[in-house]
């Protein structure tokens, strides 16, 4: 090959090398943004098959168009089919279309809405359709009326979202056990609800955590919500007002201004049903678990609250004393720890019961059941050692092992003058010497004795003690147990203890005083700290709670109709009663260090479903989280982030 052609080569070569990465750049600039304006507008949709609306529909197939490529998600969760379906009809989305075959036979002459809710959003910036709807007849005419509400837990009044909300033209207590629900929705981020095209009627309606998709009430471990009203839906011609965004070009420039939009609107009713949720707290009742971790105690642990306690008759042994145990349970009697005072029976490897018991069946009734409990002793380490801490003493001819009880005391290093400072022993106390019991107050640099303190064992618990007294402000006490002054039922002792409690001074408390206007008694205020737990407990009494010596900082206020006087909530039962009602004070309220406040609650002044702040509400959606700082100039003008709502605004 000559030169002249060689360059050629070379020539060509570079041009298609050039071409090649021109190709490239641009292909990459392509896959780059452009820096242009954000698209915040949602699907907008552009037809269906069957039409919106449409009538004398026969055919179980359905077609939905849109202007752009969306996304559906999570179709069998937030896609709700009225009448529902029993059969889970086929969804999905295809580029910009919707597809949906229904698997159930149509029923003649019925209305049926398929309510997306937020299901379906845009490919490229997520931006989400809310509350679109199809509905189509197969009858005549297509139904046009619907409700709506919300639906919150009754206990701490937290929106609910995915509860399935129904319906019964059945009036009756029986209808939501013995059929499905007629038509459906489910409620949404903020536990809002809407049952469209319903036909004019009377109606029951009922939220349900439907776990098996049956739209009945068949298993009483399922959250519930009911109304005992009659529901007649309604509606009426009136008019909206509404701003737009118009858009102008001046000098040149682009810019926007608001416009009021007038517009002809149906509205319906009932638009503000409030379901109070519960659950009746009938999970299955069953014995969970049997353990013998050391000889001297044996466990019995249930799945949820028992009572009365089981019985238990000894098979393989008889002991030598009436009371051979002590119990240890928790309030619920959900687990059992019994102390084996009889060492002839403690020593038996393998103890063997008859136990009568309460358990549930298997349609939640609770019934008596009998069974045989084995508890084998597991292998100990150290000689059996199960009590504390061990001393020798020596002399020529012997060793000795003197074995003590050991105590753990329960007290802060700083002591609120309302406490009670607890001491756990580690095995049930058989005998205290109450003169080897020593409580001391220091008064000018001597330590005085005190006079007329208890100590005492919890009624629950036989090895942990409780000492009250009337603390004074900023003192220093000194609590001591003398060597040998209690006794365990296993013959150990106290090897001795003495704990320092230090009084907080009254400067460092606020006192609160909450005048509750409207309701006078037969009600308690929680106050909650930022996690919406309760901290404190006050009965109303003359139409206001008072809190004394409370700690400084942020509180919420939460007050409770206590309509059976059990000094706390008590949950509904279907179809007796509902739950105790409930109510929020809507603000904060802030304490400092030597304040007296007074603060007035009107507490029917707000509606319920707008009461909770929303600093504590835990429920809240995840487009509604707050946003890092960097990000917050650049969504200024997005409609999605400026319409959330800020700390002081309720649902």
């Amino acid at each position: 090959m000559d030169k002249r052609n060689t360059s050629l080569t070379h020539l060509a070569n570079a041009v298609i090398a050039t071409l090649v990465l021109t190709i490239i750049s641009s292909c990459a600039s392509i896959g780059t943004p452009s820096g242009g304006p954000r698209d915040y507008d949602p699907p907008v949709y552009k037809g269906s098959t069957p039409k919106q609306n449409q009538t004398n529909v026969k055919s179980k197939k359905i077609e939905i168009e849109f202007n752009e490529i969306l996304q559906l998600d999570n179709p069998s969760e937030n896609v709700v089919i009225s009448p529902p379906q029993n059969e889970m009809p086929k969804i999905n989305a295809q580029g910009k279309k919707i597809y949906i075959e229904l698997l159930d036979s149509l029923i003649p002459n019925t209305t049926y809405a398929i309510d997306f809710g937020d299901a379906i959003k845009d490919n490229n910036e997520g931006n989400i359709l809310n509350g679109f709807s199809l509905a189509f007849s197969t009858g005549d005419k297509t139904d046009s009326l619907q409700i709506s509400g919300t639906v919150l837990n009754a206990a701490d009044l937290e929106p609910i979202t995915g509860m399935t909300i129904g319906i019964h033209t059945d009036t009756t207590d029986t209808a939501i056990s013995t059929k499905p629900f007629e038509r459906i929705s489910r409620s949404d981020a903020f536990g809002k609800f809407t049952i469209r095209n319903l036909s004019p009627g009377k109606y029951r309606i009922y939220g349900l955590k439907d776990a098996d998709r049956s739209y009945t009430y068949n298993n009483t471990s399922e959250d519930i919500a009911f109304s005992k009203e009659i529901i007649i839906p309604t509606a009426e011609g009136t008019t909206q007002t509404d701003t737009i965004k118009i858009k102008e070009v001046k000098d040149g420039k682009e810019t926007t201004r608001d416009s009021l939009v007038t517009r002809n609107t149906t509205r319906y009713y009932p638009d503000s049903i409030l379901l109070l949720a519960f659950n009746q707290g009938k999970s299955p009742l069953y014995l969970s678990k049997t353990d013998r971790q050391e000889r001297r105690r044996f466990t019995i642990i249930f799945s949820t609250e028992t009572d009365p306690l089981p019985e238990l008759e000894p098979i393989n042994f008889k002991p030598q004393i009436p009371d051979w145990y002590i119990l240890e349970r928790t309030v619920k009697n959900d687990t059992l720890n019994y102390w084996i005072k009889d060492s002839a029976v403690y020593n038996i490897d393998t103890l063997i019961f008859a136990a009568k018991f309460k358990a549930s069946d298997s349609l939640m009734n609770i019934i008596d059941q009998t069974d045989t409990l084995a508890f084998l002793a597991r292998k100990e380490i150290q000689n059996n050692n199960t009590g504390g801490s061990r001393r020798k003493r020596r002399n020529d001819a012997d060793s000795v092992t003197v074995k003590f009880m050991d105590i753990t005391p329960k007290v802060n290093a700083s002591t609120d003058v309302y406490s009670s400072p607890r001491f756990i022993f580690n095995q049930p106390v058989g005998h205290i010497d109450t003169a080897a019991i020593h409580l001391r107050v220091k008064e000018d640099s001597i330590w005085t004795d005190v006079k007329g303190f208890e100590f005492y064992a919890d009624s629950l618990s036989p090895r942990t003690y409780i000492l009250k007294n009337p603390w004074r402000f900023a003192s220093e006490y000194k609590f001591t147990i003398d060597s040998l002054g209690a006794e365990g039922i296993y013959g150990e002792y106290t090897k001795g203890l003495e704990q320092t409690i230090r009084i907080k001074k009254s400067e460092e408390y606020s006192n609160l005083y909450i005048e509750t206007k409207g309701v006078e008694s037969g009600a308690f205020v929680e106050l909650l700290n930022k996690s919406d737990k309760p901290v404190r407990y006050a009965t109303v009494r003359n139409g206001g709670a008072e809190f004394v010596f409370v700690q400084p900082g942020t509180y919420y206020a939460r007050l409770v109709i206590d309509s059976d006087g059990n000094r706390k909530f008590t949950n509904g039962e279907y179809p007796i009663r509902q739950p105790e009602k409930v109510y929020y004070y809507n603000n904060p309220i802030e304490l400092k260090p030597n304040w007296d406040v007074e603060q007035t609650w009107d507490v029917y002044a707000i509606p319920v479903e707008k009461q909770k702040p929303y600093e504590i509400v835990k429920n809240k959606p995840a487009n509604y989280k707050k946003e890092d700082d960097a990000d917050r100039k650049d969504k200024e003008n997005d409609p999605i982030y400026s319409n959330r709502p800020t700390t002081n605004l309720q649902f």
